[in-house]
């Protein structure tokens, strides 16, 4: 039986999902860079929309697993792993590249996030998005 914040979760996922295939679906290859994006779960996603994808994450475990996930669905010709975190992105990727940057679950765990966004506005190239997911005690699908 699934719980209720399971429940939530998979919501939240879904509409977060949605919003970002409206933005892809039909578009031409997009550079979407998904920071803290772990195993994969979104990054595999864009990439089966025929996107190219930088996952950054600190994680080599994750990064393995995102390795493993994009050879198995055929898109890791379009998924790139590197290992770091927000500060090592801008080293780690070109600035003013990016037309979509996925940001989900990271922001409530930095110190200052203010000087994360202003990284992230740094990475975007001009007409970008940013999809932007914090999660918190009174957090709520909008």
């Amino acid at each position: 039986m699934e719980r209720p914040l399971e429940r939530r979760a998979a919501t939240r996922t879904a509409v977060v999902w949605d919003a970002c295939r409206r933005r892809l679906d039909g578009a031409a290859a997009q550079t979407v860079l998904d920071i803290g994006g772990g195993t994969g779960g979104f990054a595999v996603r864009v990439a089966e929309l025929g996107h190219h994808v930088t996952v950054i994450d600190p994680s080599p475990d994750a990064l393995a697993a995102l390795d493993r996930r994009a050879r198995e669905r055929g898109v890791a010709d379009l998924v790139d792993g590197r290992q770091g975190d927000l500060g090592d992105a801008v080293d780690l990727v070109p600035a003013g590249a990016a037309d979509l940057v996925l940001c989900h679950e990271l922001l409530g765990l930095l110190d200052d996030p203010a000087d994360a966004l202003a990284v992230i506005g740094r990475l975007l190239r001009p007409g970008g998005a940013l999809s932007l997911l914090v999660s918190q005690q009174h957090a709520a699908v909008l």
